[in-house]
């Protein structure tokens, strides 16, 4: 039952991907749509990992390898949302700003 509860978060994660660079016109190249992907393939074998640590009655082990791996994962997602999933050229300006 976990399977198809991650499977669906990382089906949703891709579509969220999909809009926001829709919703921003930012250009993302096929290579960076690969990385993406393996971003999010990485993610879910994290998740499986952790689950069948649990399952198998190993918590610390649950622990130990989600904390290692998990560490990687989100290291990857921030560095694949500032490097290619930042808007290009365009600033935020707030309106306390001064110009």
């Amino acid at each position: 039952m976990a399977e198809l509860f991650i499977g669906a978060i990382a089906a949703m994660v891709l579509f969220l991907l999909i809009l926001l660079a829709r919703s921003r016109a930012i250009s993302v190249r096929w290579w960076q749509w690969v990385l993406s992907v393996l971003c999010l393939i990485y993610a879910v074998f994290v998740a499986e990992v952790i689950i069948s640590f649990l399952r198998e009655g190993t918590h610390k082990g649950a622990v130990v390898a989600g904390t290692l791996l998990g560490f990687l994962a989100v290291v990857w997602a921030v560095l694949l949302g500032r490097f290619v999933f930042r808007s290009e050229g365009k600033e935020i300006r707030h309106e306390g700003d001064l110009q």
